[in-house]
């Protein structure tokens, strides 16, 4: 019997591993129709597809519903809250920008849920009381709106420590990756259709309902409710072209949402787009997810019951879960999925990652079988990167590490990476396997520690053996019986950094690379336009949370804890200023994120470099001065980012993009104001809107500034000066330049209030 006699079958079923079917070869019709003949004989069917593209309805708007959702992964069926009954939203498609008219994208938001549904975030046992009678209370039943920003039902768990409950419910809707109005869009128009809503005019939300919503995440829509969004993407110029995407952004809902599948690409078509090379390459849209279904996660439905409002399993999970178990890597809602290219093939592949909490490193590797029963992690196949988070990459002004092509990717949530696979350096028999390494989601002492979370000293051998004991995501089989290429010339890598916006910031009065060097070598904080600490507690040299900072925090402050009647906003940014952020984290890596304006990262120190900052480059970041909307703050890092807070006002907010993190409040709320039309300075109304500055006789928020300048500048002065804030005063006095013993933190704790300074 010849090889040939008989045809081997590689399928995948959706939300299934790869299964294996033999079926025999012949004149008669093939039950396997559409299988494709490698070089050793065996037939495989390519089981990855791009998640299907939206089709607007008659008025032009898309159209989403949010509602329970059967997902189908490992054989299993599961029931959350995702779009249109699909596991993974449709990609919405912007065609390129012709001519001058202005692009508009209209989408319809529509919440099939009928009830709320108000849950606990970790799935802890919490007592509720009202604060003000002590009388036993539930969640939103008349206490206060989501999130229990003015709600008097408060909750406790055994330890005493406030309980997060949100409606998970609820939604909204975010345009991440936007540049557009963080509020409403202008000119009205927009008329109420059934639920389908509309919204004030106005930031404060009084006034006729006649304005469509543009990226208004601090919007609710509850059950059975609906909303009409418009996003004007070219009012501020040409919107850049590039991968983003949308997904709810509740606060206290959004990882749960997301992890359920509510998520979509949103591709801006462009320029780009049409440059050789580039316009007839193969694109693949890769939406990468997490989903915890192993052991510990989320529960299946049992057999015969149905995904109904009864029966949404999707509704907690830990906050780390146990790290020695592989998270489920799912692409476009497939697990394994299978793509056959000929060789020669150029190929543009589009990552998004949609997790909601863990990173990833995704290597692609020689395949030693047509299946990727194992991979050669010293043959990785370098993909090389054109954009990062939806925005071209530019060439570096001395054309170090360009084109810039790693030997692997580093996916945080939120992040997007346009890559060219280049088929002429592949051949007929060759397979890929893409493998995903979990990385820094790893406690140094178990699953549950005090201890950071994450890899203080990583290393290249260490990523090699990550990779080598990695999880099988994606398979690639090389064939001439692909067929013929549709585009075999590798694009010009300089005419597409050409595309990349200018980093002549302010109409060109300031060069980013000029203001990068000058806002790395700053070492005074108080000379630093805006300080941001991530934090899960708040760790200093006396232990965790010797401060007693309300857990997942900015700047030792929680975002739902905030009183907005005395901080109305974190932070009043001016419009079209040019602002030094510097961003840190210490207890975990996080991925910060900014709504409306993307932001300039400063470059990396050179490789070898003594400077801890150097690390990131382990993580494949571009190292040179590059647009980003979400990028990584690792563990025990310091990253400068230049802020240009462009032609839009109002309110948004920047964030964690570990979702879970963001729910918890990890969050702040922000402003900008243009001062040629309003006075800023009144916009708190009298109150403080910085990052350090605090209200008279708000003796925690100057506990937190003290304790964050200490973290992220330890010197011995403002160290001390955070210690004798820290310092508990439960069992006794205060030093004696220690002032008094202040009033119960959030945990429960008195400390020393040092004098006024």
């Amino acid at each position: 019997m010849s090889i040939r006699s008989v045809r081997v079958v590689l399928t995948a079923a959706i939300g299934a591993s790869v299964a294996l079917v033999v079926g025999a070869c012949s004149s008669e019709p093939d039950p396997t129709a559409g299988c494709v003949e490698l070089r050793d004989g065996t037939c495989v069917v390519e089981t990855f597809r791009n998640p299907p593209v939206a089709t607007p309805n008659a008025a032009g708007a898309y159209e989403l519903t949010l509602g329970p959702t059967v997902i189908e992964l490992d054989g299993k069926r599961y029931c959350g809250r995702a779009y249109n009954g699909k596991y993974g939203g449709p990609t919405i498609e912007t065609k390129a920008r012709v001519g001058p008219g202005e692009r508009q994208v209209r989408v319809n938001l529509r919440n099939a849920f009928t009830r709320s549904d108000y849950r606990e975030l970790g799935g802890k046992t919490c007592t509720c009381a009202d604060s003000a009678t002590g009388a036993s209370c539930s969640p939103g039943s008349g206490h206060g709106g989501h999130g229990g920003h003015e709600s008097s039902c408060v909750c406790k768990d055994k330890d005493g420590a406030t309980c997060h409950y949100f409606d998970f419910n609820l939604t909204n809707l975010h345009a991440h990756g936007s540049h557009v109005r963080p509020d409403y869009a202008t000119g009205g128009g927009c008329k109420a259709e059934g639920t389908l809503g509309c919204r004030s005019c106005k930031e404060d939300g009084t006034g006729e309902k006649s304005c469509y919503y543009a990226d208004d995440v601090l919007s609710q829509i509850a059950p059975g409710a609906g909303a009409q969004h418009r996003w004007d993407i070219d009012e501020d110029e040409t919107h850049h072209d590039g991968l983003n995407w949308y997904h709810p952004h509740i606060h206290g809902s959004t990882a749960i949402q997301v992890v359920s599948g509510a998520a979509g690409a949103w591709i801006v078509r462009g320029p780009l787009d049409e440059l050789p090379g580039i316009k007839n390459a193969r694109e693949r849209i890769i939406v990468f997810s997490t989903p915890p279904i192993g052991e510990g996660g989320f529960t299946p439905l049992a057999e015969g019951e149905p995904c109904d409002e009864e029966h949404v399993g999707f509704n907690s999970f830990e906050l780390l879960g146990d790290t020695a178990v592989k998270q489920a890597n799912v692409v476009n809602g497939l697990q394994k999925p299978r793509m056959i290219m000929a060789p020669g093939q150029i190929e543009r592949w589009r990552f998004l990652s949609a997790s909601y909490l863990d990173e990833a490193f995704i290597g692609v590797f020689k395949g030693k079988d047509t299946s990727c029963s194992s991979w050669d992690v010293n043959a990785p196949v370098a993909l090389t990167q054109i954009a990062r988070d939806g925005i071209t990459l530019p060439r570096p002004p001395l054309g170090n590490d360009w084109p810039f092509a790693p030997s692997y990717l580093f996916m945080s949530p939120g992040y997007r990476i346009d890559a060219i696979l280049d088929g002429n350096e592949l051949a007929d028999g060759d397979n890929l396997c893409v493998v995903t390494a979990r990385f820094l989601q790893e406690a140094q002492n178990g699953p549950k520690t005090d201890g950071p979370v994450g890899l203080t000293t990583p290393t290249e051998a260490l990523v090699k053996d990550r990779f080598a004991n990695g999880s099988l995501t994606m398979i690639v089989n090389v064939t001439t019986s692909a067929g013929a290429p549709t585009e075999t010339k590798r694009p010009d890598y300089a005419a597409i950094a050409r595309l990349a916006p200018s980093l002549a910031l302010k109409g060109g009065t300031v060069d980013a690379n000029a203001r990068c060097a000058a806002a790395q070598a700053e070492r005074d904080i108080s000379k630093i336009d805006q300080v941001v600490t991530f934090q899960v507690g708040l760790s200093t040299s006396e232990g965790f949370d010797s401060c007693g900072c309300s857990d997942h925090n900015v700047n030792c402050k929680n975002f739902e804890r905030r009183d907005r009647k005395v901080y109305p906003y974190d932070r009043v940014l001016t419009k079209d200023s040019v602002e030094h952020w510097r961003l840190f984290s210490f207890f975990d890596g996080h991925p910060f994120h900014i709504h409306i304006n993307p932001y300039v990262v400063c470059p990396l120190p050179p490789a070898g470099s003594a400077d801890k900052n150097t690390k990131g480059r382990i993580f494949q970041e571009p190292p040179f001065a590059h647009f980003r909307d979400t990028y990584l703050v690792n563990l025990d890092r310091t990253v400068d980012i230049l802020s240009e807070y462009r032609k839009f006002t109002g309110s948004f907010v920047f964030h964690c993009h570990k979702l879970i993190h963001e729910d918890h409040g990890m969050m702040e709320l922000m402003k900008v104001c243009d001062p040629a039309v309003e006075d800023c300075g009144k916009l708190c109304a009298g109150k403080p809107c910085g990052w350090n500055q605090c209200a008279d006789g708000d003796e925690h928020c100057r506990r937190a500034i003290a304790a964050t300048r200490c973290v992220i500048d330890p010197s011995p002065s403002r160290c001390a000066e955070a210690a004798s804030y820290c310092l508990q005063c439960d069992n006794g006095p205060c030093p004696p330049n220690g002032g008094t013993c202040g009033s119960a933190g959030f945990d429960g704790k008195k400390r020393c209030v040092p004098p006024s300074p």
